[in-house]
């Protein structure tokens, strides 16, 4: 029967219960008096605590802040959600949202080509009939089949006496064979870095010259270079850069001293294209100036014709003024050296010039 709350005072407790007895509720007691310590748990409350608890419950609502201080917790507020904004802009959350970034999903891992092939076999190959399995303990089980087309009656199990007497059933099998679904196995292709490890002509042109060109403009080294020079000329007689071997020689000679050489040189070398065609031509004209002032008062008028540098149009004028003069041509000799003057009065030759002039 349920109790009523009124009776809750009359319910005996566990630790109330008389010590001794063998039932089951005198045993619990007894174990509730060893675990508990006396007067642990109070009964009630006393009149002081009492009172405290009565006055706090009927103490009023706790007081709202002051008014003046919501506009410096609103300010406030307001500060700290500008300097979030910020500071997530400029980066400064970056290493936590890179530790609470989720993670993407991995990719499915493609299908392997072995079982990519089972399957395609399983697809595309048709049912064959097959002659029934020869019971022979020596036989070596079957393996995948390769990528390569494979004919049963070529597949040949190991060496053994019995299995002669069976030839003749493994010929009765049908001879189409089954076209398997072959991988494209080739290896890639070798990348260009090791398709030309071998050096080419025009690698070993370029070097030998670079080598001539480096004694002769870098070190000075006249002979060496000139020794160099007919090298890659003997070697690459049609070169590309035959033509610029052979004006470096020309430079070599003259550095050497070596005019006759020089302008044997220059008169086997074609000077239309070229890039400095006007200074050797100039030079051509110098060197035949000792002995054929009329080839050389060709080559010095048409330099005079293309100059576009002060110092190759002096040049020019005292050679055509001197070629001249030794022709017997006194009037072009002094036009050339009235035209030197005005143009160089302080050149190497202006001294020599208004001398001449003054005697002729």
């Amino acid at each position: 029967m349920k109790q009523h709350p009124s009776d809750v005072d009359s319910i005996p407790r566990w630790r109330d219960r008389p010590e001794g007895g063998a039932s089951d509720e005198d045993r619990a007691a007894a174990l509730v008096r060893g675990a508990l310590a006396p007067d642990a748990f109070p009964v009630g409350l006393d009149d002081r605590r009492l009172r405290v608890v009565e006055e706090n419950l009927k103490a009023g609502r706790r007081g709202r802040p002051p008014f003046w201080l919501r506009p410096a917790l609103v300010a406030a507020l307001l500060m700290v959600s500008m300097a979030t904004v910020m500071g997530y802009q400029a980066g400064w959350f970056a290493p936590l949202r890179e530790r609470l970034r989720f993670r993407s999903i991995p990719p499915v891992a493609p299908e392997s080509v072995g079982h990519a092939r089972k399957s395609a076999a399983r697809v595309e190959t048709p049912p064959v009939a097959t002659p029934p399995p020869v019971a022979e303990p020596s036989l070596a089980p079957q393996e995948d089949p390769a990528p390569e087309p494979v004919v049963q009656e070529t597949a040949r199990p190991r060496a053994s006496a019995p299995i002669a007497a069976h030839a003749p059933a493994a010929k009765s099998a049908p001879a189409a064979p089954i076209q398997q679904p072959t991988v494209a196995t080739a290896p890639p292709p070798l990348p260009p870095a090791v398709e030309s490890a071998q050096p080419t002509a025009a690698s070993e042109e370029i070097a030998a010259l670079e080598q001539a060109m480096g004694l002769l403009r870098g070190k000075h080294d006249a002979p060496a270079a000139l020794a160099a020079l007919d090298d890659y000329l003997a070697r690459f007689p049609g070169g590309v850069l035959a033509r610029e071997a052979r004006v470096a020689r020309v430079d070599a000679l003259l550095t050497l001293d070596r005019a006759d050489e020089a302008l044997r040189a220059l008169e086997d070398l074609p000077l239309d294209a070229h890039r400095r065609s006007t200074e050797l031509q100039l030079i051509r004209g110098e060197l035949r100036g000792r002995t054929d002032c009329g080839r050389a008062e060709a080559d010095f008028t048409a330099v005079l014709a293309r100059v576009r540098t002060a110092a190759l149009e002096e040049r020019a004028l005292y050679g055509r003024a001197a070629c001249r003069s030794k022709q017997g041509n006194v009037n072009g000799a002094a036009a050339d050296l009235r035209r030197y003057v005005d143009r160089f009065p302080g050149g190497a030759h202006a001294d020599w010039a208004r001398r001449w002039l003054e005697n002729h």
